[in-house]
């Protein structure tokens, strides 16, 4: 019992890792709540508790896999040029092998899931917001031409882009990929025949 209570307060950390490691080698519908019960040592009440279903459990999943990159890059994104902000993306996206998997198993899942579906739908629409409020800025003081929302739009799916590639060919590093992408942002970045100013990357 003593046991049990010591861990209580590390019980939500305790599942959502546990949920993390299951779905990302059997996905969402091949994860059960009684399989994140055992890997956690913890319970089904506490999972419950502390998330209200199965679908807002992976759905915290994803968030938490997305977090430590996400706010790495936001965190430092202020001044950054759209190309600055891809580069950084793909980078961190780069140094997790684990990450990748997960979030592309959980894509999946989302497509038959009509609730997974929605509140992964909610998650990216909050993305899209925070990436708007960054490049909106750049936008008007380099390129006003340019629709920050067709931007974001943009960058999100190059940045997906790689995440399927680096959960389907873990090997890939982002020296190939980050050339073509940057490329692609560019010429999303022409209006009326002129290019947005060129990537600065090092």
């Amino acid at each position: 019992m003593e046991g049990r209570q010591r861990r209580q307060p590390g019980a939500r950390s305790a599942i959502i890792a546990a949920a993390a490691e299951l779905i990302a080698v059997n996905g969402v519908a091949g994860t059960s709540i009684s399989e994140v019960v055992a890997r956690s040592a913890t319970s089904a009440g506490a999972i419950y508790h502390h998330f209200g279903s199965k679908e807002r459990l992976v759905l915290e999943v994803g968030r938490s896999a997305m977090a430590v990159p996400l706010h790495l890059i936001l965190n430092t994104a202020a001044d950054l040029s759209p190309h600055e902000l891809l580069n950084a993306a793909v980078t961190q996206v780069a140094k997790d092998a684990h990450t990748p998997a997960l979030l592309l198993q959980i894509w999946a899942g989302a497509q038959s899931d009509p609730a997974l579906k929605q509140l992964v739908t909610v998650e990216l629409d909050t993305l899209r917001a925070g990436l708007r409020t960054l490049v909106a800025p750049w936008c008007r003081a380099n390129s006003p031409a340019i629709d920050p929302e067709d931007l974001v739009g943009v960058l999100i799916g190059l940045v997906a882009g790689y995440a399927v590639q680096r959960a389907l060919l873990p090997g890939e590093g982002p020296a190939g990929y980050l050339p073509m992408a940057v490329g692609l942002l560019q010429a999303a970045m022409v209006t009326d025949g002129r290019p947005a100013p060129a990537p600065r990357l090092s």
